[in-house]
């Protein structure tokens, strides 16, 4: 009986080991590498938060609605390419690590300006994801979306449907790769 007994709790003390070794994806490797969007390239190093401290250097005030719901971890990353011949367009991405869905959720509702528009072709990025055309200046796409743990803000300064079309592109991409950590 004692060596059932020691039987079972080795084997119980093994299954919840290999539960502990379970990875879940850092949101650094959520972030495209150069031309794994085709033409787009690093323009920067990325910058990586950590922390309230960290957020707020980054962000300033911005930061508050993260940290209130959860804020883990960031990755910024700005690229440079190519959009219909105008050849030095800049996209900014911004990835958010909330710990947990309702936090990612809680985000991307409380981030909403209210004048975007929903993106509900078949196949969109995340759980729910809008995008917008601000036309201040030369007009340039603001795309949001959220999925499991993560919130994701891309910025690109082209205002034309091929620029949407960039920013779609590069919220799918990020979007398999969270898909791929579940």
């Amino acid at each position: 009986m004692k060596k059932l007994l020691i039987f079972g709790l080795a084997l119980l003390f093994c299954f919840c080991a290999q539960e502990d070794r379970t990875e879940t994806k850092d949101v650094v490797d959520l972030v495209p590498t150069d031309n794994e969007i085709s033409g787009w390239t690093r323009s920067s190093a990325m910058t990586v938060a950590e922390g309230e401290t960290q957020l707020y250097a980054l962000i300033n005030g911005a930061g508050q609605v993260y940290i209130d719901n959860g804020f883990v971890k960031s990755a910024f990353q700005n690229y440079v390419g190519e959009v219909s011949g105008n050849p030095i367009v800049e996209l900014k991405l911004q990835i958010f690590d909330q710990g947990d869905t309702t936090n990612a959720k809680n985000v991307y509702d409380e981030v909403a300006q209210g004048t975007e528009t929903p993106w509900i072709e078949q196949d969109h990025a995340g759980m729910e994801a809008r995008y917008e055309l601000v036309t201040t200046g030369f007009g340039y796409y603001i795309l949001e979306f959220w999925n499991d743990r993560f919130y994701t803000y891309i910025e690109i300064n082209d205002g034309t449907q091929a620029g949407l079309d960039i920013a779609k592109l590069f919220a799918l991409n990020i979007d398999t790769a969270i898909e791929d950590t579940e």
